[in-house]
Parts: C-alpha cells; sequence; structure tokens
C-alpha cells in the first residue's frame, strides 16, 4: 500500500484509482442494508440493519489523508460497530483536496455534524473517523463547543492525523515501523489540503482548545507513525479521554476487521466505550 498507493511520486488520480479498487471489495457485513443519500448537502453512504430498528447513529469520516479515500473504506469497521449495537451509521463523501482544498472538507464535516445532530438526540450520536478522518470528525466537534452548541455523545478516533506541521520524519525508528505511510506522503497531502494554513487549530486540531469535549476513545498502535498525535491528544483532553495502544500494530489497523485479531480486540474495546457513552435506545 505504501508503495502502490499512498506514494507521493503517483498522482492524486492515480492514487485514488487504486484505492478505489481495493476499497471495491469491502461489502457491508450480511444483516445490513446499503444505501445512498445527501445530507446537509454532502453525499453520504447510510448503513442501516436490516431486522432492527437503530437505537443510535454514528457519522463516520474515512481517511486518506484529506485528497483520496472514500466511504467504502470504512464499511468492515463500522458495519461491525452497527450490527454490535443497533446503529444507523452515516458516511460521509466530503470534499477532496487538492481540487477542493481547506476548509472544503472541513466546513463538510461540521455541515453534516450539525445536521444529525438537530435530527436525532445528540447523546444517541456518537461521531468517529480514521486517520486524516479523525482530524475532521475532532475538528467538527471542537467547532461545536466553540460555539455553545450541543455535541455528540461520544467521539472516537482511530489512528488520528490531528497536527499537519509536525515533520514525521524527526522520528526515524518509528518511520520505519510502519508499513503504510510515509513522511513524504503525509507532508505532501497537508500542503495539499491547506497550503499556508497548516496552523490553522481547524487543520491541525491538536492547536486548538480541547476542553469541553464529550468523552473521547483514541485507538491506535505503537507502530503508527502518527502514534505522537495520539498520545498528545490524550494528555490535552485529560479525563475525558481514553487511549488504547495496540503493541506492535501500524496505521489503521484497526480497519482490518476480521482478517486481524489485533482489530477485534480493538473493536471490542470501541463497542464498549460507545455502548458505556451513548443514551441507546434500547439501554
Amino acid at each position: 500500500m505504501r508503495r502502490m498507493v499512498f506514494n507521493h511520486g503517483l498522482s492524486w488520480e492515480d492514487q485514488r484509482r487504486r484505492l478505489n479498487r481495493v476499497a471495491a471489495s469491502s461489502k457491508p457485513p450480511a444483516g445490513l442494508e446499503l444505501s445512498t443519500d445527501a445530507v446537509a448537502g454532502v453525499p453520504v453512504e447510510v448503513l442501516t440493519p436490516s431486522s432492527r430498528t437503530p437505537e443510535g447513529t454514528l457519522v463516520h469520516f474515512h481517511g486518506g489523508g484529506f485528497t483520496v479515500g472514500s466511504p467504502a473504506l470504512g464499511r468492515g469497521w463500522v458495519g461491525a460497530l452497527a450490527l454490535r449495537l443497533g446503529l444507523e451509521v452515516i458516511l460521509p463523501d466530503y470534499r477532496l483536496a487538492p481540487e477542493y482544498a481547506f476548509p472544503a472538507a472541513f466546513d463538510d464535516a461540521y455541515d453534516v455534524v450539525a445536521d444529525v445532530l438537530t435530527r436525532f438526540p445528540p447523546a444517541s450520536v456518537a461521531v468517529s473517523g480514521d486517520s486524516a478522518g479523525a482530524n475532521l470528525a475532532l475538528g467538527a466537534v471542537q467547532q461545536r463547543v466553540a460555539r455553545g452548541e450541543s455535541v455528540p455523545g461520544s467521539v472516537v478516533l482511530v489512528s488520528p492525523w490531528l497536527d499537519l506541521t509536525v515533520d514525521r520524519r524527526a522520528d526515524r525508528s518509528l518511520v520505519r515501523r510502519d508499513p503504510l505511510l510515509s513522511p513524504e506522503w503525509l507532508a505532501t497531502a497537508a500542503v495539499a489540503y491547506a497550503p499556508g494554513q497548516l496552523e490553522d487549530p481547524r487543520v491541525s486540531p491538536l492547536l486548538g482548545v480541547l476542553e469541553g469535549l464529550p468523552p473521547v476513545f483514541i485507538q491506535g498502535g505503537t507502530d503508527d507513525i502518527l502514534a505522537p498525535d495520539a498520545a498528545r491528544l490524550a494528555t490535552g483532553i485529560g479525563e475525558a479521554a481514553t487511549l488504547s495502544v495496540a503493541l506492535g500494530m501500524w496505521h489503521d489497523f484497526s480497519l482490518q476487521v476480521g482478517m486481524l485479531a489485533a482489530a477485534d480486540r480493538a473493536l471490542e474495546a470501541v463497542v464498549g466505550h460507545l455502548a458505556a457513552t451513548m443514551a441507546l435506545s434500547g439501554d
């Protein structure tokens, strides 16, 4: 993946085409219905349990460095959560850079979260994201806190990319251990997304205000090139944060549910967090 997709020497079009071929094989688990819709003008995929009324709503933002990826990347992970907890899942297909630079993706994320929180009881809503999607998830919730608006009952961030100003080449050992992402690709994606604006807290949420957030569950691995962001966020938030780090695991390993034992264990931790923090109608 690092050579064939997340390669700064390839055009964004080539990276998207190759990643979409991989994602095309990601089907929702049996027991879920997949449909498409639009929320606040943003195209979304929606996963709904086939045989039960949803007990809560999860909004999940896919990763891909703000430049590649689609909702299909998260289907397996969110699908497992949907089945376990009886959730309806909304997967926004937010605008990608460089065609749509900041604040396009941020605005899409905020608008979707705002719309969902007006239609459902906030305590029954969770917002999640992986990698760059975790950035958008946290940024949208931070914006609502800053504006004094309602917030979701829970936030889940998987391998979050939260400070785009950091030169990831500094920790050479970590760079060697992560088989998925390279510092060069991250730097290229950051400039494509927000040229000249990397210090804006809406681009780098770690530089923003971390007080007043709902319970935040942060998941990553010791071999994740972005592991320092997860640790910094947990420290910055304090008691409202839970940090779960898997030994020897790489960036976004958690999404490999059903294929990797460590990912299955990581999923159980997320299930426990959401069950404890969301006000689900079945509780």
